[in-house]
């Protein structure tokens, strides 16, 4: 009888740890600071459910957008992620401990007990640092990187089914080919006849350097105003231009700046949009304003930059 109490006893703390330890996982990784549409959220430990503006999120969170919709995701450490519409992102890991500010006045001394336990604990914080690990699954995104980044590039990733992005700079955007994209001119132009594009990624840079390598380990190095494509074969072409399925977010950017100014900029940051003539593209013209100067941290963006092509091109 006592035996039997005792695995049952073992089995009811268990249970009760389980979601302890799966709350305590997700720390907040950021918020939904813009929403135009419908978009939703699934969890490590919660089931999915629709976003709204303000909504946090957490780190393990998969955010989705639908059709027509744009979601910017504004993270703790001033890093900005538009999705765009028919878009699946995964905060795949995310930790970021701002400085603690220094104290107003001076601590008595502790007593040496605790003196002695403020080393341990401070070596336990070193073992986490901070890191921004994001994987795209679908759809495409425009993201500008935060202080994690700057600090270190190595702490930071993006991620997709055939390639990941390593940063060196802030501002560059991504999308995988789908619809629009496998008859896009400049894609088809760009790339071998013959080749598949279908699962292929097409990725570019606004500002600052980013290094494109493909599971195969070929990589190509983009600078501004550089776009190339990763085929599902791991091979990489660089475009020649930018493809019209995502200039025409970047036309209407443009388009934006000059009707709204400074106004369109500050509506969108205090979280108001107004709708006009171009409804969802109007609408990304204003978050790509307020996206593309959310992580003013003051760092120098690297403006020089190599490319490679695959072999036998």
């Amino acid at each position: 009888m006592r035996s039997h109490f005792s695995v049952f006893g073992l089995a009811f703390a268990l249970a009760a740890l389980a979601p302890v330890s799966a709350f305590a996982q997700a720390a907040q990784a950021g918020s939904i600071s813009l929403l135009n549409g419908q978009a939703q959220a699934t969890g490590l430990s919660t089931p999915a459910h629709a976003l709204a503006k303000g909504d946090p999120v957490y780190g393990g969170d998969t955010v989705e957008t639908r059709a027509s919709s744009y979601a910017l995701v504004r993270f703790t450490d001033q890093g900005s992620v538009l999705l765009r519409p028919n878009s699946k992102f995964q905060v795949e890991k995310y930790q970021y401990a701002a400085a603690a500010p220094a104290p107003a006045a001076a601590v008595p001394a502790a007593p040496a007990q605790r003196e002695a336990l403020a080393p341990l604990q401070a070596a336990s914080a070193a073992t986490q640092p901070d890191s921004s690990f994001f994987r795209l699954l679908k759809g495409g995104l425009r993201a500008v990187s935060g202080l994690v980044a700057h600090a270190d590039y190595s702490h930071y990733l993006m991620s997709t089914p055939v390639a990941t992005m390593g940063i060196r700079g802030t501002d560059y955007e991504i999308a995988m080919c789908e619809d629009s994209c496998l008859s896009d001119p400049t894609v088809l132009n760009s790339v071998p006849a013959g080749k598949d594009l279908v699962g292929s990624v097409v990725s570019g840079v606004n500002e600052g350097q980013i290094v494109v390598t493909s599971f195969t380990g070929n990589s190509v190095t983009l600078g501004p105003g550089q776009y190339a494509i990763t085929l599902a074969d791991g091979s990489q072409y660089l475009l020649n231009g930018i493809p019209a399925f995502l200039n025409s977010t970047g036309a209407a950017v443009g388009a934006g700046v000059a009707a709204g100014g400074t106004t369109a900029a500050s509506a969108a940051a205090g979280g108001s949009v107004v709708v006009t003539v171009g409804g969802a593209a109007a609408i990304a013209a204003i978050i790509g304003v307020v996206i593309s100067s959310s992580s003013d941290n003051g760092s120098t963006a690297t403006t020089s930059t190599t490319s490679t092509a695959p072999a036998g091109r």
